[in-house]
């Protein structure tokens, strides 16, 4: 690191009276990797968008390789050579990977209108080359698995000429195999003096991966470290200012014997194997694996948007028919996605709309909507849920990844669920709000409510789960009682460790 390449000098940013940056500072060296962590709305983003331009700030500096500018928008960062790489890729799947890399900067032939496609496909071999790994650039992106359409997304930055690049929670869906080829990348990039910042809430990925870490906290800097000299319980108490030993605490209800929900050699499209369990009265179940185990098939299936091929659901005692999200709602039960902004949320309608859209027969007045009655169960909801800001007309968009995620459990929770499903419901949240959601699932359990938690999260499993079962490729590898669930031992088995 020769000297800062960035500066940003007491930016400060304000939305409706919302201070979400006060005065902060983030540099950045030549050929850092300079992690960027704090709770969902901290300012992180907010941060990210003023350096890549989607955001103005109100006042402040920016000073990029030692000259003070001003990025107008997301066109001109680029033309600064500042990337952005975020969880949400902008990759076309319906296009060969060449043609994304060289997407709106295609290299045309002699005839001004026609694009060189020859030199374009050569180029694109030259250019993934040097990541050491094998991606043809002919093939199309939908055929590529998540951490190769990450390097394809690097690559096609670094033909712009890029040389700060933002990576945000670039992992997420990876495979442990995929990460480990991912840093490889990141840090011969570094070797090569790009520069980046590192947005993640996966701790370990900062350890294991950067030079610094700066953290975020209610839109003001609380402290830059060099990650060789701090330690985890020191940054997370630097996010949230509590310790760890309070964040997600273990239950102490204690489930009964009374089975609400049995499921009986269930299957549905996309399952590889029937599965049977029993889900008992105030239990929360975690049902777990690596990622392709086949958790989100079951949840899927089992909230009717996958058709049901064989088996039996008994909700109560009683056998019911789960054949669309409809009927499963019709049975009490309620279903939280793994992809909350695809299938969770209306992101362009207001946190009102979100929160009461599936219980909107307790806001009819005979056959009209009552406006008063549907602010207030959005209101009594969100306050319940801590959704902040409490602004009910607030576009579901605009709220960080932590309140968006309670907007949607908060959305089924309106009404009176008996089963709650959760896919990965702390995905790419940060600590504090898991502990939010965590303490709001304990407390659902302890009225009554069976929760399946779905979770390739081992440490989350072994934390809040009462019993877990461990599923490796679609088939039930084991079932643990709480005292033998361990995030080692859960780890080991979905390995295919022993039983």
């Amino acid at each position: 690191m020769d000297g800062n390449v960035l500066e940003m000098k007491k930016i400060n940013k304000n939305f409706g009276g919302i201070q979400a940056l006060d005065n902060v500072n983030f540099a950045l060296g030549e050929g850092e990797i300079h992690a960027l962590i704090g709770e969902n709305g901290a300012g992180k983003s907010t941060l990210v968008k003023i350096l890549t331009g989607v955001h103005q700030m109100d006042s402040g500096e920016i000073v990029l390789d030692g000259e003070s500018t001003i990025i107008q928008n997301p066109i001109d960062a680029r033309r600064k050579g500042i990337a952005a790489i975020y969880q949400e890729m902008s990759l076309i799947d319906s296009l060969s990977v060449a043609e994304n890399i060289f997407l709106g900067n295609e290299p045309t032939s002699k005839f001004v209108s026609w694009v060189d496609r020859k030199w374009m496909f050569r180029e694109a071999k030259k250019e993934l080359a040097a990541f050491n790994i094998e991606i043809d650039p002919r093939m199309k992106v939908s055929e590529l698995g998540l951490g190769k359409k990450k390097i394809v997304e690097i690559a096609k930055a670094l033909t712009i000429g890029a040389k700060l690049l933002l990576l945000d929670e670039p992992t997420t869906g990876m495979s442990s195999a995929e990460i480990d080829t991912f840093f490889e990348i990141i840090k011969e990039l570094r070797s090569k003096r790009i520069t980046m910042i590192y947005i993640s809430h996966h701790l370990e990925e900062v350890f294991k991966i950067c030079d610094r870490v700066s953290v975020l906290r209610d839109g003001r800097n609380e402290g830059t470290h060099q990650v060789a000299n701090v330690d985890l319980k020191t940054l997370v108490q630097s996010m949230i200012g509590k310790d760890l030993d309070g964040i997600a605490r273990q239950r102490t209800t204690v489930p009964t014997d009374e089975v609400i929900l049995s499921v009986k050699g269930f299957k549905a499209e996309n399952m590889n194997e029937p599965i049977s369990f029993e889900l008992r009265k105030n239990e929360i179940l975690g049902i777990t694996g690596i990622i392709g185990a086949g958790k989100s098939e079951l949840g899927l299936g089992l909230f009717g948007y996958s058709k049901k091929l064989s088996g039996e659901i008994h909700f109560m005692g009683q056998e019911i028919s789960v054949d669309s999200p409809n009927s499963a709602f019709r049975n009490s039960f309620a279903f939280v996605p793994e992809d909350r902004k695809s299938q969770g949320l209306f992101l362009s309608l207001p946190v009102e709309h979100n929160l009461t859209v599936s219980n909107i027969k307790k806001v009819l007045v005979g056959p009209f909507l009552s406006a008063r009655s549907r602010r207030k169960l959005a209101l009594d909801t969100a306050k319940r849920m801590k959704i902040v800001p409490l602004n009910m007309q607030m576009a579901a968009q605009n709220l960080s990844g932590g309140n968006q995620q309670k907007t949607v459990i908060g959305k089924w929770l309106s009404g009176s669920p008996g089963i709650l499903i959760l896919d990965e419901p702390t995905r790419g949240i940060d600590v504090g709000a898991k502990e939010e959601i965590f303490n709001l699932i304990q407390g659902l359990a302890d009225k009554g409510v069976g929760v399946l938690l779905l979770s390739s999260e081992f440490k989350e499993v072994s934390t809040v789960c009462d019993r877990a079962i461990v599923l490796i490729k679609g088939s039930v590898r084991a079932e643990l009682r709480r005292e033998d669930v361990s995030t080692e031992r859960l780890l080991t088995l979905a390995l295919g460790g022993e039983t």
